[in-house]
C-alpha cells in the first residue's frame, strides 16, 4: 500500500465517518477530516492520532488533517473545494458519510433550501462534482454511506418542504444518496469507482449526546431497545470501509455495487438502478446547487 494515498472523509465527526478516519489513518493513508464544527474536528483528529498511537506507538505517525466545510452552505462547499484542490494534488478517495437528522422541521436555510436535504444531498453532490476532475486523475473511489431505507420522493416537493415528517424526510435524502451512487457509477464508468455502503445497524453507545437525539414516545423507546440488543460499534463499519478502499479488489467490478459491510450484495435498491430517476435527480441537483456557476 502507498502510504501517501489521500482520502477525504465527509462527516468525519460522526460515528461512522470518525471510525473510517481511524481505520484509514491506522493503515498509513493520509486522511482529511471534512467537518463543520472546528472543536469537534480537533477532537476527532486527536482521537484518530491516539488510536494510531495504540497501534504504532507513535501518535505523530498519523497523517491526519482537517478541513472546515458546512454541507448546508454551497458557498462553504465551494470554498472548501478550493482549499482542498490547493492542498492535495492527488485524491485517491472520498468517503461520503454525511447524515444529518434534524427534528421538528422543515428547517429553512437563508437561501430557502431545507437544511436536512441541503446537508445530506446537495452539499455532498456539489463537493463530489467540483472535485471530479481531480478524482478522475487517480481513478479514485467514492463511497456513499447509505441507510437501508427507501422512501419515494415527490418531484413537486423534492426537499420535503410542504409535507415534512422528520423520518420520511430523512429517508428521502437517503433515497437520493442511493440514486447518486448509481448515477455516478454510470456517468463516470472507467474513470472513477462509485459504490454504496450499508454499514448495517451501527450506534456509538458511548456517545454522551445519544439520549438527547432519540425521538420521543414509543419510537424512541423502540430505537433504544433495538440499540441495546443489536447495534454494532462504529469501528465495524470503519474497518470495512478501509478494507474495501485499500483492497486489491477489481476496481471496475466494485463500480455501481452495494456492499453490506465487506459483502457485495446481489440485489440493489431500485433508486440505484433507475437510470431515468438518477438522471432527473442529477439535473435537479445541478440546478439547485448552481453547479455550472
Amino acid at each position: 500500500m502507498n502510504d501517501k494515498r489521500t482520502f477525504l472523509v465527509a462527516g468525519a465527526t460522526g460515528s461512522i465517518g470518525g471510525a473510517a478516519a481511524v481505520a484509514l489513518a491506522s493503515r498509513g493513508a493520509r486522511t482529511v477530516l471534512l467537518a463543520r464544527n472546528a472543536e469537534k474536528a480537533r477532537a476527532t483528529e486527536l482521537a484518530v492520532r491516539q488510536a494510531v498511537s495504540l497501534v504504532s506507538g507513535n501518535p505523530s505517525k498519523a497523517d491526519v488533517t482537517n478541513q472546515m466545510i458546512d454541507f448546508s452552505d454551497m458557498g462553504s462547499v465551494r470554498a472548501a473545494v478550493a482549499e482542498i484542490l490547493f492542498r492535495y494534488p492527488v485524491l485517491d478517495g472520498l468517503v461520503l458519510s454525511v447524515g444529518a437528522y434534524i427534528q421538528n422541521g422543515p428547517t429553512l436555510l437563508p437561501d430557502g433550501h431545507e437544511a436536512m436535504f441541503a446537508t445530506n444531498v446537495m452539499g455532498p453532490f456539489l463537493l463530489t462534482e467540483l472535485l471530479m476532475e481531480r478524482l478522475q486523475r487517480s481513478n479514485a473511489i467514492v463511497v456513499h454511506v447509505i441507510a437501508p431505507f427507501h422512501k419515494d420522493i415527490d418531484w413537486t416537493d423534492l426537499e420535503s418542504l410542504q409535507n415534512h415528517k422528520t423520518g420520511h424526510a430523512f429517508n428521502r435524502t437517503k433515497t437520493c444518496n442511493w440514486a447518486i451512487a448509481g448515477e455516478l457509477a454510470r456517468r463516470y464508468e472507467g474513470r472513477i469507482v462509485s459504490f454504496a455502503f450499508d454499514p448495517t445497524f451501527v450506534i456509538d453507545k458511548t456517545d454522551p449526546t445519544l439520549s438527547s437525539r432519540w425521538p420521543s414516545g414509543f419510537v424512541g423507546l423502540f430505537w433504544k431497545t433495538l440499540t441495546l440488543l443489536m447495534a454494532k460499534p462504529p469501528s465495524v463499519a470503519g474497518e470495512a470501509i478501509a478494507n474495501l478502499v485499500l483492497s486489491d479488489r477489481d476496481r471496475q467490478a466494485m463500480n455501481g455495487a452495494l456492499f453490506k459491510l465487506e459483502k457485495r450484495m446481489a440485489k440493489l435498491d431500485k433508486a440505484m438502478t433507475d437510470v431515468e430517476f438518477g438522471k432527473r435527480l442529477w439535473d435537479e441537483l445541478a440546478r439547485r446547487t448552481q453547479l455550472e456557476a
